[in-house]
């Protein structure tokens, strides 16, 4: 008999975390996690995957809600093979705040995936990955993110900070710092497999669910057309995309895989003195010590 393995994915109850824990659960040799926002949701999801899905609460906004669900993992789930950091947000302006006053956007894109991630670490299994999910935003071109402003750097602490702004500028920049999480990340732990996974253009993701119903009413009607689009997909052709980044062998340390392939992240994501910059603020922001202590 094999051995199971463990993916533990956020934001598992809709768009690309459904169809990628439904896809896991069908691997055989694996099992899924579930952590979501939802239990009611969650506990239908688990239960349509079967016996061997766990779950776990998991408000990204929350630092609490972090710190309680890494406990409630580690202290009843084997280790964990693959963290995948799927869940994310995308909200219309930048000066809403968070449960613990941080910018929210910036919240949940980086600051709570930092911190679940550190929690874990000592939980994750020998040789484990962690796969970040980015966005082509972060490039900040036409080419690459559409309509979205480009990203705009400054003080992680002041990108913590909730300020007036564009919300889809704050969601490019959070996946900048997606990028320099990831790279550091994987600077720092030379025996985990650290991946950026960028999905490309999802038009039936709606991330930004605290746009107007008459908006999000549109934006579904033009979603089949908007699918069509150069760098567009299918959340169902992304997902099994995702799941061979899960399933798959190690590769480059950091790397960045864009739809499916291993490809450059933008030039500005190359930074090594914001990617540690970023690292070190965001530890002190969560109350956590920059270095990471062998486990």
């Amino acid at each position: 008999m094999g051995t199971t393995r463990t993916a533990l994915v956020t934001g598992a109850t809709s768009g690309l975390g459904l169809a990628t824990v439904r896809r896991l659960a069908a691997t055989p040799g694996w099992r899924v996690v579930l952590a979501v926002r939802d239990l009611r949701r969650g506990r239908a999801l688990a239960g349509e995957l079967g016996p061997d899905a766990g779950l776990v609460a998991l408000e990204l906004a929350s630092l609490a809600s972090v710190r309680e669900a890494a406990a409630t993992v580690a202290g009843q789930e084997p280790p964990v093979d693959v963290l995948v950091l799927n869940a994310g947000l995308q909200v219309t302006r930048s000066d809403v705040a968070s449960a613990d006053g941080h910018e929210l956007t910036f919240a949940v894109n980086h600051l709570g995936n930092y911190l679940l991630t550190r929690l874990l670490l000592p939980h994750l299994a020998p040789g484990g990955r962690v796969v970040t999910v980015g966005s082509g935003t972060h490039f900040g071109t036409l080419r690459k993110s559409g309509p979205y402003p480009r990203p705009r750097w400054e003080d992680p602490r002041v990108l913590a900070t909730p300020r007036e702004g564009s919300g889809q500028r704050a969601y490019a920049t959070s996946k900048l710092a997606t990028v320099y999480f990831s790279r550091e990340l994987a600077r720092r732990t030379p025996g985990i497999d650290v991946v950026t996974f960028d999905p490309g253009l999802l038009p039936a993701t709606g991330l930004a669910r605290d746009y107007s119903p008459r908006a999000q009413a549109l934006y579904r009607r033009l979603t089949p057309l908007l699918e069509r689009l150069p760098g567009a997909q299918t959340v169902e052709r992304a997902a099994g995309q995702l799941a061979d980044v899960v399933t798959g062998p190690d590769g480059t340390p950091g790397r960045y895989v864009e739809r499916g392939v291993e490809a450059p992240s933008s030039p500005e994501s190359l930074d090594p003195r914001r990617a540690r910059e970023l690292w070190d603020v965001s530890a002190d922001l969560v109350g956590l010590p920059a270095q990471i202590s062998a486990s």
